[in-house]
């Protein structure tokens, strides 16, 4: 084994190693959010031990927020990284390995596939009907949809996900994706357009 395969191994053990501690840690906030997933439909105390371990800087921080959410999120991999101030709004969200987020990112019903790298302030609220009827009238109740986001994508600063982005895509900052992104485009602007295929 040359030292570049031992290096790669040693840093895998590291990780699971602090992986671990941080779900040690993390365990008394796991066993509240899940005692209140067993009692009740409420998503209070998950959302708002989730905003807590938000405030925890650098790599405890992150390593506290991937042990919380691989723990509660409906799917989730160990191998996230969890920006500072970001956190999920819905336990229903899913997320594959290696994906990455920036700070101040709020995530709700989402399906995030695996190498996805998200930058700080990104937004991908539960579809863009929640408080609105078939009709398209304003309705007290909460209509969540699932947004998804394909692997290896790439969400720039401050981009807002309303509907569902393909795999290999690039959505630039500050675009707002309103209509469905196939897979390999360069998406821009606000609404979102489709500027150019990518070679994937």
């Amino acid at each position: 084994m040359d030292n570049s395969a031992r290096r790669e191994r040693f840093r895998k053990h590291l990780k699971k190693a602090l992986f671990s501690s941080a779900f040690l840690l993390a365990s008394p906030l796991i066993l509240l959010a899940w005692i209140e997933k067993k009692l009740s439909r409420s998503e209070l105390i998950f959302i708002s031990l989730g905003q807590f371990l938000a405030l925890f800087p650098g790599m405890i921080g992150s390593y506290l927020r991937a042990a919380y959410y691989f723990a509660l999120l409906e799917r989730c991999s160990w191998e996230i990284h969890v920006g500072f101030g970001s956190y999920f709004s819905h336990r229903a969200a899913e997320l594959g390995a290696n994906v990455s987020m920036g700070g101040y990112c709020i995530i709700g019903t989402a399906s995030i596939g695996e190498g996805v790298m998200m930058a700080s302030r990104v937004s991908i609220p539960s579809g863009k009907r929640q408080h609105v009827d078939a009709a398209g009238k304003l309705c007290s109740t909460t209509t969540l949809e699932r947004v998804s986001v394909g692997r290896n994508s790439w969400i720039g600063e401050g981009a807002i996900i309303l509907a569902d982005v393909g795999s290999s895509c690039i959505v630039s900052a500050g675009t707002v994706v309103t209509t469905q992104a196939p897979d390999g485009y360069l998406i821009a602007g606000n609404p979102g357009k489709l500027i150019k295929e990518l070679s994937i």
